[in-house]
């Protein structure tokens, strides 16, 4: 499974790319990164979460994950994103991190 993450915004307004393939990763998270897809039914998710409020200073993101099951990208802010979805964006984050 390969995932990009795209992160703009922010205060700042830096913008940050992720890219994990997990056959390069260990096992455990691999797998981790596998469950938290299928748990979080990424595939499943529309392809563009909107919230209700509004700032200047969120953080916008794109995420695509492309897999034997296809591809599909999804887009969110920190606003309207689900909590399964913060936490594959923050375990992608840290291992952008450790590199």
């Amino acid at each position: 499974m390969k995932v990009r993450l795209e992160r703009s915004g922010g205060f700042a307004g830096i913008s940050k790319s992720v890219f994990v393939d997990t056959d390069t990763l260990p096992q455990n998270e691999s797998e981790q990164l596998h469950n938290m897809c299928d748990n979080m039914h990424f595939f499943n998710l529309p392809s563009k979460l909107e919230s209700n409020g509004n700032a200047a200073d969120l953080f916008r993101y794109k995420i695509t994950v492309e897999s034997k099951d296809g591809k599909h990208t999804v887009e969110t802010t920190d606003l309207s994103m689900t909590p399964d979805l913060e936490n594959f964006v923050n375990f992608l984050s840290d291992k952008a991190q450790k590199k």
